[in-house]
């Protein structure tokens, strides 16, 4: 297995970017006495062609096996933008031109998955300023980046053969209040499908498969976790600079709309640039470490989300926790308040997930002919 790491920042009080690209490989070795082992190893690779701007806390997705496309990041002087890909057969950056009537601004802690179906890439918030705390502010968009059929940008030529942006939402939070909204548009059968696995708790804002609350929209804000869990699934979790999140939101690729599982168990606490891991496998994305900006502490727990409940399994791999309390949830105005968030609740959440399960199954089945696929 390997893994290829570019970017970062080599100095503290975020500073010191790097453009270097390093290649970790891991080895599995039987020995003869029937035991096994791992090494691993990190070296640092050369590469040709014009490197792309240092930066850290950008995204880097891999397209094809091959391409490895980094979008956004942070510098000293503030957020940038800025595309690039690097070849990782021939270690080569690739020079893109994009075509665009408006591109995204400056942003970093965002996530990118890649839509395979539809040729295209989709881009969720992050975040602005120079540092994660104290600079700038979070941004709750959702942008495509067509591919036009072509697997990586061609040099130059014409806009139609340009990987082109585009963007889905501009601002995910609503202002409106339940009350107050009338919209009725051809949208209806899939704002009904969302609002089918929504909290039945009252809430003031206007929560459509469009539009998010405020507590909501903090899954989109800086350093959140965004992993691809089916086909047409997009799972959207923690993150958010002021407050940070515990929360847990979807998006369905196929509708352009967002889905709001109902989580079950004790909830961890809130956090940003953790990491999270989907195991296909096995069904369970894996959570570890990230910073809570109300408590001014780094986080070293790890967690599961077990995406198949009605399966009645147990983890054996690690000992579980079952004596965990369950952290409290950001409330819509401590969201829009960049309020405090701390303690715990002695209550455990039990809202079923299963609707949630089912929902993905679904995606996954209609996208069985997608080698992407779960």
């Amino acid at each position: 297995a390997k893994a290829v790491r570019f970017g970062g920042f080599e100095g503290g009080g975020y500073s010191n970017e790097t453009d270097a690209v390093w290649l970790l490989t891991i080895r599995d070795e039987d020995h003869e006495d029937g035991s096994f082992s791992q090494t691993a190893s990190w070296e640092k690779v050369e590469t040709s062609g014009a490197s792309p701007r240092a930066r850290a806390y950008h995204s880097a997705t891999l397209i094809h096996g091959r391409y490895l496309l980094i979008i956004g990041g942070m510098t000293w002087r503030g957020s940038t933008i800025e595309e690039a890909i690097l070849d990782t057969q021939t270690w080569a950056w690739i020079d893109i031109t994009l075509a665009c009537s408006g591109e995204p601004s400056g942003r970093h802690g965002h996530s990118v998955v890649w839509d395979k179906s539809r040729g295209r890439l989709v881009m969720f918030g992050g975040g602005s300023g120079t540092d994660l705390l104290t600079s700038g502010v979070d941004n709750n968009e959702v942008w495509e980046l067509k591919m036009n059929r072509i697997e990586i940008p061609s040099f130059g030529g014409t806009g139609s053969k340009m990987w082109r942006w585009s963007k889905l939402y501009e601002d995910t939070i609503s202002d409106e209040h339940e009350d107050d909204s009338d919209d009725s548009d051809d949208s209806d059968a899939e704002v009904e499908e969302n609002n089918e696995m929504e909290d039945t708790n009252d809430r003031t804002y206007n929560n459509t498969a469009n539009n998010l609350s405020p507590a909501e929209s903090l899954c989109l804000g800086r350093c959140h976790n965004g992993m691809k869990i089916a086909p047409d699934t997009v799972l959207l979790m923690f993150g958010g600079g002021r407050p940070n999140t515990n929360g847990v939101l979807g998006y369905n690729l196929r509708t352009n709309a967002f889905i709001r599982p109902l989580v079950r168990g004790p909830m961890p606490m809130s956090r940003f640039t953790g990491i999270a891991l989907f195991l296909d496998t096995e069904g369970y994305v894996f959570i570890h470490g990230g910073y809570n900006g109300e408590e001014s502490a780094t986080i070293q727990d790890m967690h599961l989300l077990d995406l198949g409940p009605l399966l009645n399994r147990n983890f054996n791999s690690l000992p579980v926790d079952t004596n965990r309390r369950s952290n409290r949830v950001v409330t819509d105005e401590e969201a829009e308040s960049g309020g405090r968030m701390s303690g715990y609740n002695d209550e455990r959440s039990v809202i079923p997930m299963d609707r949630f399960l089912m929902h993905m199954l679904s995606q996954q089945y209609r996208g069985l002919d997608d080698t992407e696929g779960l």
